[in-house]
């Protein structure tokens, strides 16, 4: 982290992270005053989705390094369309492909990046 007159890595971070905890606490003590019955944070079924979305991403990233990024993200973009998006089928066939090959060609060619090819190599 470093020190004050001479700053490291960390500094920054730990800074935001102080300023967050601080300003949270204030809302927190600025809430429980007023007494209020606080409303459930999430209704019903509403929880569903964010928890599929998280499941989502880690099922990407678990696959990444087996299938390679193509087959991968391609499979990511077409799940999270139907499962959270909820788009047609023709709709997000499209979409995925395009996304892939931009996202291939921006990662490959313009920044240079080495993607995963998976078993593919």
């Amino acid at each position: 982290m470093g020190k004050a007159s001479r700053p490291g890595p960390g500094f920054l971070p730990f800074g935001l992270a102080l300023i967050l905890s601080i300003l949270a606490l204030v809302l927190i003590l600025q809430n429980w005053k007023k007494g209020e019955s606080a409303a459930p944070f999430w209704p019903g079924r509403t929880w569903l989705r964010p928890f599929l979305g998280v499941g989502i991403f880690l099922l990407y990233a678990f696959l990444l390094g087996i299938l390679g990024f193509i087959p991968t993200t391609f499979l990511f973009l077409i799940v999270w369309m139907w499962v959270i998006e909820r788009i047609r089928w023709s709709t997000l066939l499209g979409i995925s492909v395009a996304v892939t090959a931009v996202l291939f060609f921006i990662f490959e060619y313009f920044l240079e990046v080495p993607l995963p090819t998976g078993f593919w190599s």
